[in-house]
């Protein structure tokens, strides 16, 4: 695959920093903040870089197979950086956490947000972060890309895309996971099974709950499900095993948007995740309330103070306009 020349003020810009650098996952981390935020933190200790990867929340337990996922920090620390990148984030504010840094770097595949230097790197086009990040180290070296990084980066590649059959799966998507399995090694059913087939028992338990409060709007055309904290309690789950709920809500015959809703009361509120077959533009719908994504793939978070059924009528007013 070709050198992109728009990567190349970043690539010399990290390449040649010799400060204090933090890499941080966004809160709540999915497969490619934590894969793209370890396929760059092991480039840049290949090249001697005083860098280090973080997050505010642990790496989820179907990732920590990842080569240096145990090397996470739990953000934040009193430590300051000189530089922190934002990976997978539209802002540093979803960090979820304060970072002490001198500076900010974002790279990224989310639309919009807070851009904060020239060498950040955006493309909304890209099918995921870990494809932006591929290009990146390709332009410091190519010889830093080895299985480790490269498993790290089609992993995210893979999580993001839904295992290539999201909408964000292109012809870039897939020439990237050839490349990435054929010249590198990754082994792509290492990645699935670690990924999609690691599920604890309490995982399907809080699942039927789930899909017990499965409901349709809008004529059919919207879904929704919810979690409360007090099922994560009684089952001793964890807000990372509702990972993909929203799936079943979307896989149902004629939604177009599907709704999830998970309480966080230590947040003091509710986080709201959005998915489009395609028809709809759900980021437009979560940066009405603060938040944002991609079109086919958004969330927000929405006051406590709101009842779920009040935050149901708000989100559906809002969808009934992209619908």
């Amino acid at each position: 695959m070709p050198i992109k020349d728009e990567f190349v003020p970043a690539a010399r810009f990290l390449k040649n920093f010799e400060g204090k650098i933090l890499l941080a996952s966004h809160e709540n981390p999915d497969g490619d903040t934590v894969g793209s935020a370890l396929a760059l933190y092991l480039a840049l200790k290949k090249l001697g870089k005083s860098v280090k990867v973080g997050c505010r929340d642990p790496v989820p337990y179907f990732l920590q197979f990842l080569p240096a996922s145990r090397e996470f920090l739990k953000l934040p620390v009193e430590e300051e950086f000189d530089l922190c990148v934002v990976v997978d984030a539209s802002s540093h504010k979803r960090l979820g956490v304060p970072v002490r840094a001198k500076s900010f770097m974002r790279i990224d595949h989310h639309k919009g947000g807070d851009f904060y230097r020239e060498e950040d790197l955006v493309d909304a086009f890209a099918p995921a972060t870990a494809a932006v990040v591929y290009y990146l180290i390709k332009n410091i070296d190519e010889d830093l890309i080895d299985r480790e990084v490269a498993t790290c980066l089609y992993t995210g590649l893979a999580t993001d895309t839904g295992f290539f059959t999201n909408s964000n799966t292109d012809a870039e998507a897939l020439k990237l996971a050839h490349l990435l399995v054929e010249r590198y090694g990754v082994d792509p059913h290492e990645v699935a099974v670690n990924v999609k087939e690691r599920n604890p028992l309490r995982r399907f338990k809080l699942l039927s709950r789930a899909l017990d409060t499965l409901e349709l709007h809008l004529g059919g055309k919207v879904s929704s499900m919810f979690v409360l904290k007090e099922w994560l309690d009684e089952l001793g789950a964890s807000y990372e095993d509702t990972e993909g709920f929203v799936n079943y809500a979307r896989s149902l015959d004629g939604v177009e948007v599907a709704v999830f809703i998970t309480e966080r009361p230590e947040e003091g509120v509710w986080k709201v995740s959005l998915r489009s077959k395609g028809k709809a533009d759900v980021s437009v719908v979560c940066e009405r309330f603060g938040g944002g994504g991609h079109k086919y793939a958004a969330g927000c978070k929405i006051p406590l103070n709101l009842s779920l059924k009040e935050v149901k009528e708000k989100l559906l007013e809002e969808i009934r306009k992209v619908v």
